[in-house]
């Protein structure tokens, strides 16, 4: 079923199974939006630099407001900062409100990145729905930024260990990727299964992907895989309105959004529809009323 996510009211439930529908995707935002706004301030008053990024990014500089069918907000942080937030948060974050998580030694996130969720609501994506320590609420990608290697050897072998690092940190197939790509993959989980040694090899491979930190580069990437971006437009960013609040978008926006096209024109009605199609989504109540429903 092909929806109309334009000139639409929150009329819905905020509740439902799959695609979040055009009568929900506003509270959906209004959700998302807290997350962000929670987490900017508390970025800045802890002096940790981040922007917009993605979709985000494109949607402040084009509309200073969400893509009108946009179902996630992207936060993009160099790896120092990155870790810093985790380690300031256990002590002062609203973890009332708000859960902060990326995969550790005893828990799988199940993404290669950091989430924040936001407790009030229930969103449960279909790779989580077995997994009962996730805090399943509305989230906002937090994307760790490593050094990128300009050596054409050294730059192939980051690519390579970053991406085992994420995919070990998801433990999970890729969602897009070639059939061999995936049946590698599905190898590689089954072969090192064991918790111990998937914990040493995440070190071993994100010891390799972030080696070129601290080494003057330029560019980063996302676990210095892809994304990629300059340094300096994260560290010297611009400041941008979106949907009523003034935050921080790449120094210089305008060469990190062409790598959309023409980015100030949205795309064909038939590309306008959310990313995500979660088992359940209920953004009125916690999943702790859910808790123990098998979805």
């Amino acid at each position: 079923m092909k929806y109309n996510y334009e000139n639409i009211v929150a009329t819905g439930s905020g509740e439902g199974v799959g695609i979040v529908v055009p009568e929900d995707i506003k509270l959906l935002q209004e959700k998302l939006f807290e997350n962000l706004s929670y987490l900017a301030d508390f970025l800045d008053s802890h002096g940790l630099s981040y922007c917009l990024s993605a979709g985000t990014c494109l949607g402040a500089v084009r509309d200073h407001d969400f893509i009108p069918w946009d179902d996630d907000l992207d936060v993009a942080m160099l790896r120092k900062d990155f870790n810093k937030l985790f380690e300031i948060w256990e002590s002062e974050g609203d973890k009332e409100r708000f859960t902060l998580c990326r995969t550790t030694d005893d828990f799988c996130a199940g993404v290669p990145i950091g989430l924040l969720r936001n407790n009030t609501t229930t969103y449960i994506r279909a790779f989580e729905k077995n997994n009962p320590n996730v805090a399943h609420g509305v989230k906002i990608d937090i994307e760790p930024y490593d050094e990128k290697s300009e050596g054409y050897i050294s730059r192939r072998l980051q690519i390579v260990f970053g991406q085992l690092y994420a995919l070990f940190l998801t433990q999970r197939k890729p969602n897009q990727c070639s059939k061999l790509l995936s049946f590698g993959a599905s190898i590689l989980l089954n072969v090192f299964r064991g918790k111990r040694m998937r914990n040493l090899i995440i070190r071993i491979c994100g010891k390799q992907a972030m080696k070129y930190n601290n080494g003057g580069h330029e560019k980063v990437a996302i676990n210095g895989v892809d994304g990629i971006m300059y340094k300096q437009d994260i560290l010297n960013s611009s400041s941008m309105l979106f949907h009523g609040k003034i935050f921080r978008v790449p120094g210089r926006y305008h060469d990190y959004l062409c790598r959309y096209g023409d980015y100030m024109q949205k795309p064909p009605v038939e590309s306008r529809t959310p990313k995500d199609t979660p088992v359940f989504y209920d953004l009125n109540k916690p999943f702790e009323e859910y808790r123990g429903i098998k979805f």
